[in-house]
This record gives structure tokens, C-alpha cells and sequence, in this order.
């Protein structure tokens, strides 16, 4: 009797210890929301590599001879219309001042002749002079207003290059590179600085023929890069491919996208009709830069990773293709730092049960 009783105490000890230390792995659980995958129709889709550009990307050349007096550094973002290269213009302020004293001087000739044919036009009406006096003035007068009009329009033409002697932005952008220096001479249409908007993004891929039936007008698509996955619509695509990489050119908006033009993507594009496909919640996938995986939950409440291929996007939901499939609980919030085989809580565990 006296050997039970401690037999009897050791398997109560051992049993509460037991629960003791089930109540504090439950306790340790990271805290998880699921929700179920399901099918659903979506268009099979095709991943294929693209490269952020910008809509609007020049050289911006010189449209006027002189020295190079200023030019704006590379890196320098600039408003349209900003200064971004000043030439010498002091060549052009005299061939100014030159028209304009013509001008006067055609102008004086216009006052003279008009006089005389005031004067002449009256002696002509009482026979004191010839008529071919009168007609000779009259065509002196025309000839100089025409002198007059066409100086006039050569100073407007000096002034329009002296405002071309100032290199302005013909759009906002960035100068992402300087062709010239101080103090260079300048010819007509040597570029000046390279000029990029980085705020009109496209991303360009060059997608394979057997698609180009299976794309839509603003249609939106899943663009992927590192650890981000976003929707983006459809701008527009080339209508012929090219011969020799049978591909042609697709290009999605990607407006004030915090990408820099030239960096690398992969976009997800429609290659067939609608199929049934496995969704789960966008919330639920884990991008890494190298993998794309869910967790899934086990029914030992443990979190299991299944590596996925992303597919076309309906709405919040997802279609992806691995060892997932209809009915699998995912974890949509709390996933981000567990670990294979990780045991785990389920916070709307209720929710899921009745679903």
C-alpha cells in the first residue's frame, strides 16, 4: 500500500507536468488568421521577364552656336520648362541692335516717301508734275514698307534665337547624363544632357506571338520584383512582332512606380482561354527575391511551406499551381517569420470550422 501511494503521486505529477508543458507550447504558438483555398476559372498565364523604361526619354540637343557658359549636373531633376544649358549670346544681342537700327532707317524712308507722294499727288491733280514722277515715289514706298516688314521679321527671328541660346526642359525628367562641358564650343544639334522622365513609367516585355489573341486593353496583370507583387494595367502592345525573335512588344503603365527606369521585372501574361484554377488570398503568398511559397496549416496545427507559381489575380484572390489545392487551410496573416513545422494558433479557427 505504502509503494502506491507514491506510484499513485508520480503519475499525477508526470500527468500535470504533461499538461503544463502542452499549455505552454500552445501558449508559445505564433498567432495565426487562415482562411481556405478554392477553385475558381481564371486565364492560364505565362511569367516572362520585362524592364522598367521611361515613356519619355531624349537627348536634348543645342538649337543654337556658341560657348558653353552653364549646364545642369547629371542627377539634376528638373521641372518642364527649366533652364538646363545657357550659351554665349552676346553675338546675337548685336546682330539685334544691327536689325533694329535698320528697321528705323526703313521706317525713316517710309515717313519720306510718304510725304513726297502726299506732295506729288497734289501737284499731279493740277498738271504741275509728271505722272511718271508720281508712280516712281509710289513704288519707292512700296518697296521700303516690304524692307521695313521683312527687317522687322528678321528681328523677331534674332530674338527667337536669343531665347534658343537658353536650353530648356521640354518635359519634366531627370538628367541622367552631360554630353558637354563648360566652355565648349557649340554647334546646331550637338546633344547637351540626356534627359529622362522617371515619373512615366512603362514596363516592356517582349512577349512570343502565340499570345497576342489572349490580351486585352487595360487588362490588369501581375508584375513581380524582389519581394513586391503588384496589379498593372495593360497600355497598349505592338501590332506586328518581330521576324527574328518571333516576339512583340507589350508594354504595361507603371506610373510613379518606385522602380528606377532600366531595372528588371517579371510580369505574368494571359497564354490561354479560362481553366479552373486553385486561389488562394493574395495576403497568403510569402515573396522572397528567389521563391514564391504559402503556408499551409496541418492538421497538428503546424505551419507547413508549399513553394507556389503565381498566377492570374481575381480580385483579392490569387491563382496559383503547387501542392496546394482546393479546401487547404493558408495562413494569410502571421506567416511572414514561421518556420517549417512551427507550431501555431489559429486565431478565427471558428470562423474556418464553419466555413
Amino acid at each position: 500500500m505504502k509503494k502506491f501511494i507514491p506510484a499513485v503521486l508520480s503519475t499525477c505529477l508526470f500527468a500535470a507536468m504533461s499538461t503544463w508543458q502542452v499549455q505552454a507550447a500552445e501558449s508559445n504558438a505564433q498567432l495565426v488568421s487562415i482562411e481556405t483555398a478554392k477553385n475558381e476559372q481564371v486565364s492560364p498565364t505565362m511569367w516572362l521577364p520585362g524592364n522598367v523604361v521611361s515613356r519619355t526619354n531624349a537627348p536634348i540637343s543645342a538649337e543654337q552656336t556658341g560657348q558653353l557658359l552653364w549646364i545642369a549636373e547629371a542627377g539634376t531633376q528638373v521641372e518642364k520648362g527649366q533652364v538646363i544649358a545657357r550659351l554665349d549670346k552676346r553675338h546675337l544681342d548685336l546682330q539685334l541692335a544691327r536689325q533694329q537700327a535698320r528697321v528705323r532707317q526703313y521706317q525713316a524712308d517710309v515717313t519720306y516717301l510718304s510725304k513726297q507722294k502726299k506732295r506729288m499727288s497734289a501737284l499731279n491733280q493740277k498738271n504741275n508734275t509728271a505722272l511718271s514722277e508720281l508712280e516712281r515715289i509710289t513704288k519707292d514706298l512700296a518697296v521700303a514698307e516690304n524692307e521695313v516688314i521683312a527687317m522687322e521679321i528678321m528681328v523677331e527671328q534674332t530674338r527667337l534665337d536669343i531665347e534658343k541660346s537658353t536650353v530648356v526642359a521640354p518635359f519634366s525628367g531627370n538628367i541622367s547624363e552631360r554630353f558637354a562641358h563648360l566652355g565648349e564650343l557649340i554647334e546646331v544639334g550637338r546633344p547637351l544632357v540626356q534627359l529622362v522622365d522617371t515619373r512615366h513609367l512603362d514596363i516592356r516585355v517582349a512577349a512570343p506571338l502565340s499570345i497576342s489573341s489572349y490580351l486585352e486593353a487595360d487588362a490588369k496583370v501581375l508584375v513581380k520584383w524582389q519581394d513586391k507583387l503588384v496589379e498593372l494595367p495593360i497600355r497598349s502592345w505592338s501590332k506586328a512582332g518581330a521576324q527574328t525573335s518571333r516576339t512583340f512588344d507589350v508594354r504595361l503603365a507603371a506610373d510613379n512606380l518606385d522602380l528606377l527606369a532600366g531595372s528588371a521585372v517579371t510580369v505574368s501574361l494571359p497564354k490561354q482561354q479560362a481553366g479552373m484554377a486553385t486561389l488562394v488570398p493574395r495576403d497568403a503568398l510569402v515573396l522572397r527575391e528567389k521563391e514564391t511559397f504559402v503556408l499551409t496549416l496541418e492538421d497538428d496545427n503546424t505551419a507547413n511551406k508549399v513553394n507556389v507559381l503565381v498566377g492570374q489575380g481575381v480580385g483579392r484572390w490569387i491563382s496559383v499551381s503547387g501542392s496546394i489545392s482546393s479546401g487547404d487551410n493558408v495562413i494569410v496573416r502571421g506567416g511572414e517569420t514561421l518556420r517549417q513545422g512551427q507550431k501555431v494558433r489559429v486565431e478565427n479557427a471558428l470562423i474556418a470550422k464553419n466555413n
